[in-house]
Formats: C-alpha cells, sequence, structure tokens
C-alpha cells in the first residue's frame, strides 16, 4: 500500500495528501508499535475532518491501510486502527461532492461502499483476530464490534 500516490486522489481542501504519504512513509519504517500507532493516526488525520465528521476518497485506500495494520501489528497499531474504522463507522460521512472513490479498475464506486467492500473482504482476518485464544492482544472486542456493524450496515448519522 505504500505504492499508493495519494496525489493523484481528488479531495476537499482540508485533505492533506502530504500528510498521508508522510504518514505512510512513517507507518513503512517504524521500529515499534507506538510508532506504528502514531503513523496510522496521522493517516486518519489526513483523509478525515473529525470535526464535521466527514471523509474524503482518500479514506477508502485508507481503510486497507488500517485493515492491513489489524491483520499484521497487535498491539497500539492494531487498537488505532480498530479504534479509527469503528469511529467511521455509521458516524461519519463523505464530504460533500466528494462522495465517490475511483476503484483500481477506474469504475467510481460511492465512497461508503469502498470501504465497506474493504471491511468485508477481510472479513476471515477479522474473525481470526476477534476468535484469537489468546486473547488478540486485548482487541477481541473491537474486532467482534465491526464484525457486527458490517452485518448491520453503514447507517449514515450524518446523512
Amino acid at each position: 500500500m505504500d505504492h499508493m500516490d495519494w496525489g493523484r486522489i481528488p479531495g476537499p481542501t482540508w485533505y492533506l495528501p502530504d500528510a498521508a504519504r508522510a504518514a505512510m512513509e512513517a507507518l513503512t519504517r517504524s521500529t515499534d508499535a507506538r510508532q506504528a500507532a502514531r503513523a496510522l493516526a496521522d493517516l486518519r488525520h489526513a483523509v478525515t475532518n473529525d470535526h464535521a465528521g466527514t471523509l474524503s476518497p482518500a479514506a477508502v485506500p485508507a481503510a486497507s491501510v488500517l485493515l492491513e495494520a489489524i491483520g499484521e501489528r497487535p498491539g497500539p497499531p492494531r487498537q488505532e486502527a480498530l479504534s479509527v474504522l469503528l469511529d467511521w463507522w455509521g458516524c461519519f460521512c463523505p464530504e460533500p461532492g466528494f462522495g465517490t472513490y475511483e476503484d483500481l479498475s477506474a469504475k467510481s464506486v460511492g465512497l461508503i461502499e469502498g470501504i465497506v467492500r474493504r471491511v468485508r473482504g477481510a472479513t476471515d482476518m477479522l474473525r481470526r483476530v476477534a476468535d484469537d485464544p489468546s486473547g488478540g492482544g486485548g482487541h477481541r472486542p473491537g474486532a467482534k464490534l465491526l464484525l457486527a456493524r458490517l452485518d448491520e450496515g453503514w447507517s449514515e448519522a450524518g446523512g
């Protein structure tokens, strides 16, 4: 995912492609869990407007990065990634005028649909985290909640 050209993704004025790129570089270079968690938080802030509760189209590929962290980086990175996706789910909506994302096939899909598809594609991994007999590093409840929300669907609070 570090090969993503964040600058090619259209977005509102608050979308920060350079910050998204820097967050991905920091994630790739991270040598400990805290650095990785910080990089994931920085990625979140680059692709969302938390104050308005809106997402830029770059939230779709960011969701893939978050899911990869859930699957591969236990501890603080996994917790950060789960927290971001759970915060977004149903509480955030696309920034007005930026409700679609161009997927790899150059097909336009709804921004929320794109995120949901990516989470749905990671169901097996999320189940492994949710069912981890070692406790999943304390992440079982978050993974179970994300799976439950996936089953319920995304009903936007803001629109």
